[in-house]
């Protein structure tokens, strides 16, 4: 939990804010885990609740889909959220102040980590992957397995011995 005390801005004025730095060590999200959070979180009393806006830095660990290898992976993270205060329900907003003022940010910042993370994440552009036979990393290791191609075309490889 990374909780912040948002009461002030509860019974206050339209535009009244609260800013925040943060520099926190490494930290489990959930289903995600992060190196470290750096940035700045602002929180600001609007009318429908609080408006959260932050830049942060961090850093995750994704594997390659090429050679399976886990590396770490830089992501700049910009949030801009409705925060609703408690017992005030409302269908397009998704978070939540406590009874008592406070709001935790980390899913907050798990969601948005999800939406940074690259689809098809590579450890560097030209990852050679694995050999399809062996499973050797050919970005470590060469191996000795002879290419024999895909067999579903075999019969075009046949077709093409036999025109020659």
């Amino acid at each position: 939990m990374l909780q912040f005390d948002l009461s002030p801005l509860i019974g206050s004025k339209p535009g009244k804010r609260l800013d925040f730095s943060l520099d926190e060590g490494p930290r489990q999200l959930g289903d995600v885990g992060v190196s470290f959070l750096r940035g700045r979180v602002r929180f600001t009393r609007i009318q429908e609740g609080v408006l959260v806006e932050g830049s942060l830095e961090t850093e995750v660990t994704v594997e390659c889909i090429r050679c399976l290898t886990p590396f770490p992976y830089d992501m700049k993270l910009e949030m801009e959220e409705t925060v609703g205060f408690a017992g005030r329900p409302r269908p397009d907003i998704n978070y939540r102040l406590t009874d008592e003022g406070w709001f935790d940010v980390l899913p907050l910042i798990r969601e948005q980590v999800w939406v940074a993370m690259p689809m098809k994440p590579l450890c560097r552009p030209d990852c050679r992957g694995l050999c399809p036979q062996c499973g050797a990393n050919l970005n470590l290791e060469t191996c000795t397995c002879q290419e024999t191609g895909d067999p579903r075309l075999a019969v075009l490889a046949e077709f093409y011995e036999q025109s020659k």
